[in-house]
């Protein structure tokens, strides 16, 4: 199982799989960055004045980061950064659990339609997810820096 989780394919499908998460999030949020930044001040952690700020960068940086993933163009910064980001995420999505915060996540579409929705259910999926992205993203530091 070893040799399968730390293969060369396995490790490009990694990267690949991360890179099209990291792109596919971006894409909406780089549309609609005032919807962005309304979900990121749903989650009363950060000021306000870092919003729209917030919401302005970080799909560029996932848009880039994506990119990098995917063409192993500063593959090991963009391995850094994803597993800085996804810690953050699951941080951000967990005390939206904890304290009860009743929200879209904003992870993919940002102007999704919300109606009827199980929020903590969704961000409980969202975390799940994110934690499988993070292990990845781990295999991909250790073996990339093993391999060099």
């Amino acid at each position: 199982m070893k040799n399968l989780i730390t293969h060369k394919n396995t490790l490009l499908l990694f990267r690949f799989i991360l890179g099209a998460v990291f792109i596919y999030a971006s894409i909406d949020k780089i549309q609609d960055p005032k919807t962005f930044s309304d979900l990121i001040d749903n989650y009363h952690i950060t000021p306000l004045l870092l919003h729209n700020l917030f919401a302005l960068i970080i799909p560029w940086v996932e848009l880039l980061i994506g990119i990098s993933l995917i063409t192993g163009i500063y593959l090991e910064a963009s391995i850094q950064i994803t597993i800085f980001l996804l810690i953050w995420f699951i941080f951000i999505l967990s005390q939206a659990v904890y304290r009860g915060i009743d929200t879209h996540c904003g992870c993919f579409k940002a102007g999704e339609n919300i109606e009827n929705t199980d929020f903590k259910g969704l961000l409980l999926k969202r975390i799940f997810e994110d934690v499988i992205f993070l292990g990845m993203a781990l295999i991909l530091k250790f073996k990339h820096k093993i391999n060099r």
